[in-house]
């Protein structure tokens, strides 16, 4: 009875470790998880131990104890108990790893994942029985016996492979999601705006912009400094409204960032929550949102219980509806007057958009407030000195008003945003930092590719990469040389997902033809390049 139990025990670790490793390898896809703390577990460094995804010794000790347990009732007495050594050794070096990550989770990614507690259990469970096994062993069976008991052993090994395996599939299955309904006249006037919703700028104003925007989303990140500079600029005129729109699937923090938000709407602090959970390091985790609301002066109480209660659960439950009724499919997306658009929008093209929809009333977009930072110009059409702009504003685009082709359409860039459609496209190979570092000694064979923004570029890159911002992959694609191979990366040291953008930029290359055994993104980014000591060029 023992020895079946150990057998079970170390088949149910070995499957555990199994779907970890395919999870770990496929990072662009969700986890099925109980709880939301197995994706932040999987972006961490922690999880790769010298750039091997940690599941992979989870397998090798688990098939290795399967191997062990399964043979040792068919070798001679003196090898069995050899056996049981190695059992007992093997899997108390399991359980003290596994102490030591219970530990990382618990104090320093202050997240847990129920696949890495399953784990946990079963060898300390393993390690147990095998103590009671070296100290009080079973006699060892005769060879009829002992073959009979290996027949059981391959009983039991048939039927976790019966049950195993279609479980491992429906698991690992990913369901494209259905088509979004487009907008209709009715869902706009009744869905685009609530009469609570999150609203800054002048209530009057001529043109409304709301995005539904999703907090663990890169792609948001880099869309709220245009954002939060239009909001400050030109807040007379503009009237911007913020819609929740997490993208639970892939996104295990959004719901509970998006809730935090409100939380702290409740005490009359919903932008500055916003600009908070945008910026900085991008830390979503429960320690992080509290260390946010005790930043902006929350009532620390308050927050707390409202987060903890799930009180503002509903309120974002019914923004992301209304987005689906508004046929919201990715984040961020983006509403200028009845005009939705996909994907990070620089500032030039947020002040073309409005300059445009300003122009069908007869009226110019002016900053009430000064900029804060020179923005980039929008270029004038080949041939044409804005001024020659028949509206005579320089922001507003010559061509005319939208229809087929238009400016709206020009901006699109859905291929950038975050959505649980595009996790499911055809993703680039991911390397680690042993592999980025052999790519780099080829030289000239190699492209390295900064994804951020110019400026984060400009404070340090790996030497001989060119800055391409993901946001711009859609129209400046071409620039790029498919006879070489191309390494994408970004800084490594955001929160959870660390490599979204390097991946989004990487599809758009495969969508426009590139081999995927030449694309590539660098998973570990600049961080990772750092900590191995290799040189960055400052």
């Amino acid at each position: 009875m023992r020895k079946a139990l150990l057998l079970v025990l170390s088949l149910l670790g070995l499957w555990d470790s199994a779907y970890l490793w395919w999870a770990y390898t496929t990072p662009s896809l969700p986890m099925v998880c109980l709880g939301d703390g197995c994706d932040a577990v999987r972006a961490s460094p922690f999880a790769y131990p010298g750039g091997i995804p940690l599941p992979v010794f989870g397998v090798v000790m688990y098939a290795t104890l399967v191997l062990l347990i399964f043979f040792e009732p068919l070798i001679g007495s003196r090898l069995a108990r050899t056996a049981r050594y190695a059992v007992a050794g093997i899997s108390g070096a399991g359980f003290l790893f596994s102490l030591y990550l219970t530990g990382i989770e618990a104090f320093v990614l202050h997240a847990w994942c129920s696949w890495c507690v399953v784990s946990a259990l079963a060898v300390t469970f393993i390690f147990a029985l095998a103590v009671l096994d070296v100290l009080r062993p079973e006699p060892h069976p005769e060879t009829v016996a002992g073959r009979a008991l290996a027949r059981r052993h391959l009983a039991v090994c048939a039927v976790a492979a019966a049950v195993g395996t279609p479980a491992f599939l429906l698991l690992s299955q990913q369901e494209v999601p259905p088509p979004a309904p487009p907008a209709s006249a009715t869902a706009l006037e009744e869905r685009l705006i609530r009469p609570d919703s999150r609203t800054i700028g002048n209530p009057r104003a001529l043109v409304t912009v709301v995005e539904f925007g999703d907090f663990q989303c890169p792609a948001c990140g880099m869309a709220e400094e245009a954002a939060r500079e239009i909001r400050r600029k030109y807040a007379s005129q503009v009237r911007f409204v913020f819609r929740q729109f997490p993208l639970e699937k892939i996104h295990s923090r959004a719901l509970k960032a998006a809730e935090a938000s409100e939380c702290a709407a409740k005490q009359g602090k919903f932008w500055e929550a916003v600009e908070k959970l945008y910026g900085g390091d991008r830390d979503l985790s429960d320690a992080a949102l509290l260390g946010h609301a005790r930043e902006l002066g929350l009532d620390l109480s308050r927050f707390e219980q409202c987060l903890a209660g799930g009180a503002m659960t509903a309120r974002v439950r019914r923004d992301v509806e209304d987005g689906r009724a508004l046929g919201v499919r990715a984040t961020p997306t983006f509403f200028v007057g009845s005009q939705r658009i996909e994907g990070p929008i620089r500032l030039d093209q947020f002040e073309q958009l409005l300059a445009l929809e300003l122009s069908k009333s007869g009226a110019r977009l002016v900053a009430s407030n000064p900029p804060l930072a020179a923005p980039p110009q929008a270029n004038p059409a080949p041939g044409q000195n804005p001024a020659q702009d028949p509206a005579g504003d320089p922001l507003l685009p010559s061509g005319g008003l939208l229809g087929g082709g238009g400016l709206f359409s020009q901006f699109q860039n859905p291929a950038t945003t975050c959505s649980e459609e595009e996790a499911l496209k055809e993703q680039p190979t991911l390397i680690r930092t042993s592999e980025a570092r052999e790519f780099h000694e080829k030289g000239s064979a190699v492209l390295f590719v900064d994804v951020r923004q110019a400026r984060e570029y400009e404070t340090g890159r790996i030497p001989g990469a060119i800055n391409l911002p993901v946001g711009e992959f859609e129209g400046r694609w071409e620039t790029l040389p498919k006879d070489r191979s191309i390494v994408l990366y970004e800084s490594g040291r955001s929160a959870g997902d660390v490599c979204a953008s390097s991946r989004a930029a990487g599809r758009v290359l495969l969508a426009k033809g590139f081999a995927r055994e030449r694309v590539k993104v660098y998973q570990d980014g600049l961080a990772g390049w750092e900590g191995a000591g290799l040189p960055v060029v400052r």
